[in-house]
């Protein structure tokens, strides 16, 4: 869910660049390493957990193999939080914003459209069926604002929630006006006024309709997800002291275990934090187990927003066929994995690389030197 190709050094808090040289763009193990962990944390919450325990044909793991904490969809979000505020400095917010969108859409439209097709052919028994109705409205990125749009795939809230949050940073920016002290104002703003609406107006069995499609419809009760990174990122250039970071973060876990969807790991959330703030405060991991890794881990980084979009459904067509045929639990797990990188490489590959580079190409060109 992160631009592979925004994924920079990012030196410690005060640091500087020497003179006017344009620095050198370095990828760091340590983000890769982030981003995998949040990917199969993905995989395995959905292989092990959600599908067979809300889907009919399959047969459960045993319990300590079930991972029924969920939390990596939530902290790739921040992630690109992260690199949002690295990049939006970056020519102007209307160029920064189309890239995010050229790197977000197409891959999205595509996948929705696989997904569909395959669900409509190789639809097993017991499996809901998506309606025509369906794919318009997740293409157009409403399925998470109209209840009558079912979701062609489960995993994919996150792309309207980015999609958003994108928009709403390249409005902030728009000709520098909201920075410093008053772009900590709206980032509290952003965190604390959902709360009041989920506390004021949406109790148990008193939720207000407009309230439910303000916060529920429109992302905004994981708003606090994109300002999480956006926090981090000021605090490791200095632009936020650490008594800011650490209330703004505690807030953030407050708004994790107060939003839905019920049943995220918070605990598993706020590591994950960790990490995200180490890796912002010293990229650079020198660990020889981590080193070893170090080319799967970039690779399987760099297919990470394939994988997430490609990965539940299908996966899960594959691996219900497999235990119709009399498969258990520890061959159709790894066949769902295996479906999902594959399916997520060809994606990345095909797709999301060639038509990020054409969409830009006029944009780059244009870019002042």
């Amino acid at each position: 869910m992160v631009d592979t190709q925004d994924v920079a050094a990012s030196p410690r808090a005060g640091e500087q660049t020497a003179g006017a040289a344009k620095p050198k763009s370095t990828r760091h193990i340590s983000w890769d390493a982030i981003r995998v962990l949040g990917i199969v944390a993905v995989l395995a919450f959905h292989a092990t957990f959600l599908a067979p325990h809300t889907l009919p044909g399959f047969d459960m793991p045993p319990g300590s193999l079930q991972m029924d904490f969920p939390f990596g969809a939530s902290i790739l979000i921040v992630i690109s939080g992260y690199f949002a505020a690295m990049t939006i400095g970056r020519g102007t917010p209307l160029r920064w914003w189309l890239r995010r969108l050229a790197r977000l859409l197409p891959a999205f439209w595509v996948a929705v459209v696989v997904i569909f097709l395959v669900s409509i052919v190789l639809h097993p028994e017991g499996f809901p069926r998506p309606s025509y109705g369906d794919l318009v409205g997740n293409l157009a990125l409403v399925h998470t604002l109209l209840p009558s749009v079912e979701y062609i795939d489960l995993s994919h809230w996150t792309v309207p929630v980015q999609v958003c949050g994108f928009t709403a940073i390249a409005l902030l920016a728009w000709k520098g006006k909201v920075r410093g002290r008053n772009a900590t104002l709206v980032m509290w703003a952003v965190l604390l006024v959902p709360l009041a609406v989920r506390y004021l107006f949406m109790r148990p069995g008193e939720v207000a309709p407009w309230a439910s499609m303000m916060m529920d419809g429109t992302g905004l009760n994981r708003a606090h997800l994109l300002i999480a990174g956006v926090a981090i990122y000021r605090w490791s250039k200095g632009r936020m002291s650490f008594a800011q970071l650490y209330c703004m973060l505690g807030v953030v876990i407050v708004a994790h275990d107060k939003h839905p969807p019920p049943g995220d790991s918070v605990i598993a959330f706020a590591v994950a934090l960790v990490l995200i703030c180490v890796a912002a405060y010293q990229p650079a991991w020198d660990l020889p187990g981590l080193n070893r890794l170090a080319k799967p881990i970039s690779w399987l980084a760099g297919i990470s927003y394939g994988v997430y979009l490609m990965h539940y459904v299908i996966g899960t067509i594959v691996a219900r066929h497999l235990a119709d045929l009399g498969v258990p639990w520890w061959g159709w797990v790894p066949a769902f994995v295996v479906t999902a990188i594959l399916l997520g490489w060809a994606l990345t590959r095909w797709v999301e690389q060639p038509m990020f580079t054409l969409l830009t190409r006029r944009l780059d060109a244009k870019q002042p030197r």
